[in-house]
């Protein structure tokens, strides 16, 4: 028998995860769909990686805030002025302000973080803090 260790940030994304899927498929129409950009979040050795759907949108209008525990993304879709809402025969896109903050899984240095958007994927790339060296030394016992 294994025993799993405990991560509050991956239970709170399964919950995350099946409260989106609930007020996405659910068919009372009062509920929408979900304004939030689908991400990815990963660790190589150095970095903390975020990878963000956000097709649609100029980097222009994105925002994204990183501190030592969390990004924040933000932006704004804008809609297309080509045509009038009583043109339209079916509308599945959402239009308007976006935001929402993750949690990392380590602390990181946030004042060196990268991005880049590239075919409507938003890519952060924030190195990880060293953990810490102990401090103290070994005594021998008498």
């Amino acid at each position: 028998m294994n025993l799993v260790p405990w991560n509050p940030f991956r239970d709170a994304d399964n919950i995350q995860r099946e409260m989106s899927n609930f007020f996405e498929n659910s068919p009372f129409g009062f509920f929408g769909k979900t304004t939030s950009p689908r991400i990815d979040v990963y660790q190589t050795e150095k970095d903390v990686v975020l990878n963000a759907e956000i097709p649609g949108v100029s980097k222009e209008d994105l925002n994204v805030y990183v501190d030592e525990n969390s990004i924040r993304l933000s932006g704004q879709t804008k809609k297309d002025d080509d045509y009038k809402d009583d043109d339209v025969y079916r509308k599945e896109r959402y239009y308007g302000s976006f935001s929402r903050t993750i949690p990392l899984p380590v602390e990181v240095k946030s004042q060196k973080a990268k991005a880049e958007y590239k075919n409507g994927i938003l890519s952060i790339y924030v190195p990880k803090v060293e953990p810490a060296k102990m401090k103290g030394c070994r005594i021998d016992i008498q």
